[in-house]
């Protein structure tokens, strides 16, 4: 049975994030026949005491997933792995010497929620500023380094892999979508919606993306719909809402901040917007609302990776104008809305089901022992081991002390 290690900043927050939403899927359909060993970065014993994360904890011990802290040494000495699955490359560039050092048999797989340097030269495209500047292809330059040493990479969407086979067609890539607990399909209720209602689900720490949206959604689009529709209202629904959302709360819309579950949110609620400017990878909220019945209207990049239908799985606008007009279509015409509500949960159940993307994931198993691994020359290898074995003998017998006496 393959022993896998996944590392990871944090606990995955899969009420909080649709990135972390995946990854939890993604172990929970791993651990029926591996055996998994989940390793947490973040050290500082004020994070690892948080109440929020017995959940998480709670959420690896009933999948039997061992969990490690600290030093990811001690978990390389601590046992043999066949494969380090690293969340996110700006983490894994650090990590490689350990692993190829302590581990020379591991595979290293990298796993990205998106491509990085292509959604920033999609937002410097968007707002008119120089895609080629030096911090975005030095940025550039030190993700694809990465990739590079990796065995595998992993993207969320077919789009990326292809952004980054352009880049270097050596890079040995699979394709791993969100996943979505599927619900009971129903007739959903057109009438029975809380009338004009819309939702934006996302979180928004770390992720300028959200932030854009609502900003130009509230500024731009929504009085274009509040002239149509007086009555309409908007609620934000989502993790670590920064001032600038916080200040778009008003008469007609809600600023909720985290909530617990979001599903009553999207029981309730008309349509859901997406009207993303920038991003790569794709859309956990979109998936998420379909996956629940809920109609979408988003932009051209919302629809990334999705293979959706635009006016049969899912409406698009790129315009204030244009995204209006859908919003407004929705709001008005009961048989579109039926129909998105159905085709849209239909698309979710083809291609992003437990059963469907757990075949996926099954397939790229049965194949790893066909990825040569890019294991250091035995020189190097010791060179690097003896120094981290030196490293690791101070801070057990030295350094210790000194921070004790100081």
């Amino acid at each position: 049975m393959p022993h896998i290690l996944f590392v990871h900043l944090r606990f995955p927050e899969y009420d909080r994030c649709s990135g972390d939403l995946r990854l939890t899927n993604m172990l929970r359909i791993l651990s029926q026949h591996h055996k998994i060993t989940l390793h947490i970065l973040y050290k500082p014993a004020e994070f690892l005491g948080q109440p929020d994360n017995k959940k998480y904890i709670g959420i690896m011990q009933e999948l039997g997933i061992e969990v490690r802290t600290g030093s990811l040494r001690s978990s390389l000495r601590h046992k043999d792995y066949d494969l380090v699955l690293i969340e996110f490359w700006y983490l894994a560039r650090h990590l490689f010497e350990d692993i190829r050092a302590l581990r020379p048999n591991a595979r290293i797989a990298v796993d990205t929620e998106h491509v990085y340097f292509y959604s920033d030269q999609l937002k410097a495209k968007a707002f008119g500023q120089d895609v080629q500047s030096a911090k975005l292809n030095n940025n550039k330059r030190e993700e694809l380094s990465t990739y590079a040493k990796a065995d595998l990479v992993i993207t969320t969407t077919e789009e990326d892999k292809a952004v980054l086979l352009a880049e270097n067609s050596s890079l040995r890539i699979a394709t791993v979508p969100n996943i979505h607990q599927i619900h009971a399909q129903n007739d959903s209720d057109f009438a029975k919606r809380k009338q004009n209602s819309l939702i934006f689900v996302g979180n928004f720490s770390n992720n300028p993306s959200n932030i854009d949206a609502m900003v130009y959604f509230c500024g731009q689009v929504l009085p274009l719909i509040r002239h149509r529709f007086p009555s309409i209202s908007l609620a934000i629904v989502g993790n670590k809402p920064p001032p600038e959302v916080q200040a778009l709360a008003c008469d007609h819309v809600t600023v909720t901040g985290y909530v617990p579950d979001v599903e009553p949110y999207l029981a309730s609620s008309m349509v859901s917007i997406c009207p993303l400017r920038y991003g790569a990878g794709l859309k956990g909220k979109i998936g998420e609302a379909m996956m629940h019945g809920l109609p979408v209207v988003t932009t051209s990049i919302g629809t990334q990776g999705m293979n959706a239908r635009i006016g049969v799985d899912i409406l698009v606008g790129d315009s204030p104008e244009e995204f209006s007009n859908c919003v407004a279509k929705l709001l008005q015409q009961a048989e579109l809305w039926k129909a998105l509500s159905k085709n849209g949960q239909d698309l979710v159940i083809r291609g992003y089901s437990f059963e469907t993307v757990g075949e996926r994931i099954s397939g790229i198993m049965s194949e790893l022992n066909k990825i040569p691994i890019k294991r250091y020359g035995q020189a190097k290898r010791l060179a690097v081991k003896s120094r981290l074995d030196v490293a690791d003998f101070l801070q057990r017998q030295v350094l210790w002390r000194i921070r004790r006496s100081a």
